[in-house]
């Protein structure tokens, strides 16, 4: 009889975001604040009864090649770790942009894992061995893995430090005329700063403590370094005018190209919101939303 598990995954914004020099395998130390939003793909993964290995995976038609994708990887390596010869379909039902910076595939990726320690039940691995299989499947895996709302994420992305998640508005912003490759992002930055003094910038309590006063001081402490190497530096331009007179903090999500502007001020939010959509109209896709503060 098949075994049908269903989780959301959620996506995440990174209201903070330092990157080091890269290391000798040209991975990047980090130092960020990740925060969960309430915006969610719906993952779903039906176990047949079958001995042999096997994963198909549907909604993902649109963004990946067949078998390219995190969540094919997550399971195969889950698979392989275990030896459980499961067969699954996988069915992802998107809402979170592809190459936005806000973590979708990561998150999807995940919920697969976490879909499949719930079925394992005895069976299901150790912690270390699952935060290995998810650094393998990508940096931003883990974080989304300890099901944690909020968290100072540093290392790899492997260290997960989890901080009182806040009640706050934002809006998400992400251009329908550009995307943002996470490697070619990285190779932009190093370009930038290449022969610069590198710095992982302020210290993890350092960040904590800002992020519990009003988000309209943040400014003072916290930045996305991938800012120094943006392209379309006229359209970031424009939402950082936008947003300039608001009491509130804007700034790019991860390696981007998503832009989001977070307050506690729910009318601010709404009023940046209404100037995007008169402003951008169909060159952008918007969301009006808020961090998350319970994890279904």
């Amino acid at each position: 009889m098949d075994t049908i598990l269903v989780r959301p995954a959620y996506a995440k914004v990174n209201l903070h975001l330092a990157v080091g020099q890269p290391f000798q395998d040209g991975y990047h130390p980090i130092r960020s604040l990740f925060a969960l939003v309430n915006l969610a793909d719906d993952v779903s993964i039906t176990v047949k009864g079958e001995r042999n290995f096997k994963v198909e995976v549907t909604g993902l038609e649109a963004f990946q090649l067949d078998g390219e994708d995190t969540l094919t990887k997550a399971a195969r390596l889950w698979c392989e770790r275990t030896r459980l010869p499961l067969s699954l379909h996988i069915d992802c039902k998107k809402r979170i942009p592809s190459q936005a910076g806000l973590g979708g595939g990561s998150s999807d990726a995940a919920s697969v894992l976490l879909l499949l320690q719930e079925y394992a039940g005895e069976a299901a691995l150790d912690e270390k061995s699952l935060v290995d299989i998810a650094l393998q499947v990508g940096s931003d895996v883990p974080f989304f893995l300890s099901s944690q709302s909020c968290a100072i994420v540093t290392g790899r992305g492997e260290v997960i430090t989890p901080i009182q998640q806040r009640d706050l508005a934002l809006c998400l912003v992400m251009p329908t005329f550009f995307s943002a490759s996470t490697s070619s992002a990285y190779a932009r930055l190093d370009e930038v700063r290449s022969g610069s003094l590198v710095t992982l910038g302020p210290a993890g309590e350092e960040i904590a403590e800002v992020f519990e006063k009003s988000p309209a001081v943040w400014k003072s402490l916290l930045y996305n370094d991938f800012q120094q190497g943006v392209v379309h530096q006229d359209f970031y331009g424009q939402l950082e005018q936008l947003c300039g007179t608001s009491h509130g903090y804007c700034g790019l999500t991860g390696s981007g190209a998503c832009w989001f502007f977070v307050s506690d001020d729910t009318k601010q939010v709404q009023a940046v919101y209404d100037e995007i959509q008169m402003q951008f109209g169909a060159g952008v896709m918007s969301w009006k939303t808020g961090l998350v503060m319970k994890i279904r």
